[in-house]
């Protein structure tokens, strides 16, 4: 869960709110030393199932599942300690509660159903009733500004009151900090005092005036970013199996760094690169950006992929991954390498309708549009006709286009064609002679490739609206 702004976040399909009494539980110490053990009653529950989860960064799953008796009693136990995090206590309905799971990992929980918070007690467990009691602190402070919320979207009251409603909500801001303060101090070392810690935005330094009088927006982004990770320990692993750490990833690499390949790859580098980082939160990191940029849907961001396979998983550092996966990731990267923004595109040698060979190369064009298509599929019905109004306003500024036909039938295409008047230089490989399908990673159709005079890539997997738009922008460049 994440507790921010005085909001505690469910993170399932229902919000829950708490109330009840706690009777002391036996708690069996012969887990103490080894293994968990977690005894739990929660009132309102009978003759069902629960489970025990875990975090994974942003993905959650099942570690352990009991039945509950016709009490409510049930115990989540095991021979081995369980890794260090924060775990929920899931139960029907698709409810459920969390708690922490540090060294000590036996000890006693008594709730009520449908009112876990103001209910909840614990025995032999700390870290957790902080937790809970932090809970709570948020909840009463999120009943007394809740009104003060409402009124502040009514659009009738005076500027007076709404700056006294302003300020009101600024004090109960610092009073939450001042309390996550207090309690980071009390608990230095516990997984609750670094959770708060690492959801703490970096202080924001004085505004900086340019000589013009404006605001210097740069200086005020530097200290940002270069403050960023101040309250992330990299050392403990205990963060990878909270939300937290991987939210504060994702809003580093997604929002905060420029999204720009060479940029990000700098960072990445630097952050993996950190000396005191736990072998769990290397995996992650690695992981995670590895996965996100493969993914990305911003064009060049592939250019991270190939990098992070080439540097992290080729040379045996990301030595978690089993033998197939390592082979799958890899020839991925080499799929997609010589399809890198800047990279020279590679050479096809297609057919014309006459059946002559004609390759890419051959073209000579200050800019080349390579466009894969298919006469029956309706997105590329789409693109066409507008590739071809593109190509009828830009030919006589150096475009051309080497539009390659992904179908094995001769007749639909060329019918398809002289139906149109298509006119720019067409080509098919029916039999796939080229390899032209692995050679631009083509999966689907339409897919545009926008070439330079020297027929390096300056834009891939575009529209044609898109394609014209660098276009221009490159002969004004000129």
């Amino acid at each position: 869960m994440h507790f921010k702004n005085c909001n505690y976040r469910i993170m399932n399909l229902k919000k829950i709110f708490f109330s009840t009494l706690f009777s002391i539980l036996f708690i069996s110490c012969a887990l103490a030393d080894k293994g968990y053990q977690i005894n739990i009653q929660v009132q309102g529950l009978q003759d069902t199932t629960a489970f025990l989860a875990y975090h994974y960064g942003n993905r959650q799953y099942v570690q352990d599942t009991v039945k509950i008796d016709k009490e409510g009693n049930f115990v989540f136990q095991g021979p081995e300690k369980l890794d260090r995090g924060m775990y929920m206590v899931v139960l029907p309905g698709q409810v459920y509660f969390e708690i922490l799971l540090d060294d000590n990992q036996t000890f006693g929980i008594k709730t009520t159903m449908n009112d876990f918070v103001n209910s909840m007690m614990f025995d032999n467990s700390s870290d957790n009733e902080t937790f809970y009691e932090y809970m709570k602190f948020l909840r009463s402070v999120g009943e007394k500004t809740a009104p003060l919320r409402i009124e502040l979207q009514d659009s009738t009251i005076t500027e007076v009151r709404r700056n006294e409603i302003r300020e009101k909500m600024a004090e109960t801001d610092n009073n939450v900090k001042a309390e996550q303060n207090r309690l980071i101090k009390e608990h230095p070392n516990s997984l609750f005092s670094k959770i708060l810690l690492a959801q703490q935005e970096p202080p924001t330094p004085e505004t900086r005036l340019l000589a013009n009088g404006n605001p210097d927006n740069e200086y005020m982004y530097r200290n940002y970013k270069n403050n960023f990770w101040n309250n992330i320990d990299f050392s403990d692993d205990r963060l990878v199996r909270t939300p937290i750490f991987h939210a504060k990833l994702n809003q580093y690499f997604t929002k905060v760094i420029i999204q720009i390949p060479d940029s990000i790859i700098a960072e990445a580098d630097h952050i993996l690169g950190l000396e005191k980082m736990h072998p769990e939160v290397f995996k992650y990191t690695v992981f995670f950006i590895t996965n996100t940029f493969e993914r990305s849907q911003i064009m060049g961001m592939d250019n991270v992929f190939v990098h992070m396979v080439e540097k992290y998983y080729a040379t045996g550092k990301a030595n978690w991954v089993t033998e197939e996966q390592l082979t799958a990731i890899t020839e991925r990267a080499l799929a997609l390498k010589p399809l890198l923004i800047g990279k020279k595109a590679p050479d096809i040698n297609m057919y014309t309708r006459d059946q002559s060979s004609l390759n890419l190369y051959s073209v000579d064009s200050d800019f080349t549009i390579v466009y894969f298509w298919d006469s029956e599929c309706g997105h590329c019905k789409r693109n066409t006709p507008k590739l071809k109004e593109l190509y009828n306003r830009m030919q006589k500024k150096g475009v051309e286009i080497f539009a390659v036909n992904t179908e094995s039938e001769r007749e639909k295409w060329l019918g398809y064609v002289d139906e149109n008047n298509l006119t720019w230089i067409n080509v098919n490989d029916p039999y796939n002679r080229s390899g032209f399908r692995d050679k631009y990673d083509i999966w689907a159709t339409p897919l545009i490739f926008l070439l330079d005079k020297d027929k390096k890539i300056l834009a891939k997997k575009i529209t044609v609206e898109q394609a014209e738009e660098i276009i221009n922008h490159e002969l004004n460049k000129l």
